[in-house]
């Protein structure tokens, strides 16, 4: 386990919608200074129901622009919107700085920079995102990718406030922040998948101890194996993830 940078928790309460001319639809870039997002909606967006939010996290290396890709579609077909960020750096927050030993030093500035830069651009997105589209509270998860997905359980499981799921591609670890976590908050249900061959995380040392201690933890973990599958993921994950998720966890509203 890698202790967290500083905190997982998100600071930020959810908002309603707010009046707005002009709105953006389709695809919209968010960025605040060297960081960004790209967030997809449907292509019509009716502001008397709301609208689950799925944000999708890369791995090590920030292929948001493959994930991008793979997105095509969905908005429209699930009527969802989904939040694909990029990392600060090469990976993310928890990983890149949890692993250097703490904040980093902004060149620029000649100070210390946040140890947390990743969350706080999170902070930063939802919060806009909220205020200006219908976005259901109860109807907002995590799905990520090697590095992405074990910063997704950290940030998903330690937020239960925010997010009611949690999908995972080979997560190499587990950091919970339990001081994020209110008494007697939910537990998001968690999805996992790893290669039976992945050469990185070992399937008898690494993916069945996750399905295992998440359980202990009092998860609800649906546990998949790709049968010959390495690192990289299996051309079904995000489909099958996504019916799990609309599927049996999320049910329509008006």
């Amino acid at each position: 386990m890698i202790a967290p940078v500083d905190s997982l928790k998100l600071r930020i309460t959810h908002q309603t919608p707010e009046p707005v001319e002009d709105r953006p639809e389709g695809l919209v870039w968010i960025e605040q200074g060297p960081q960004r997002a790209v967030l997809l909606t449907p292509d019509e967006i009716d502001d008397t129901k709301t609208y689950p939010l799925i944000t999708l996290l890369h791995g090590a290396g920030r292929q948001d622009e493959l994930l991008l890709k793979g997105c095509k579609g969905e908005p429209e077909r699930r009527q969802a919107f989904f939040l694909i960020p990029r990392s600060l750096h090469m990976t993310w927050d928890l990983i890149a700085l949890g692993m250097a030993g703490g904040a980093s030093l902004d060149p620029a500035a000649g100070q210390a920079a946040s140890d947390r830069p990743d969350l706080d651009f999170l902070e930063y997105a939802y919060d806009l995102i909220w205020r200006r589209f219908p976005i259901d509270a109860d109807r907002q998860a995590l799905l990520g990718y090697s590095d992405g997905a074990s910063y997704g359980l950290g940030v998903g499981l330690s937020n239960p406030h925010v997010f009611s799921a949690v999908m995972a591609w080979a997560a190499g670890f587990l950091a919970i922040d339990g001081n994020a976590i209110p008494a007697g908050a939910r537990k998001p249900p968690v999805y996992l998948e790893y290669g039976t061959h992945d050469e990185l995380f070992d399937f008898e040392q690494v993916a069945k101890p996750m399905q295992r201690n998440l359980e202990e933890l009092g998860y609800d973990v649906s546990f998949h194996a790709d049968q010959g599958g390495r690192h990289w993921p299996s051309s079904t994950f995000q489909e099958e993830a996504l019916d799990w998720l609309f599927g049996e966890h999320w049910q329509p509203r008006n």
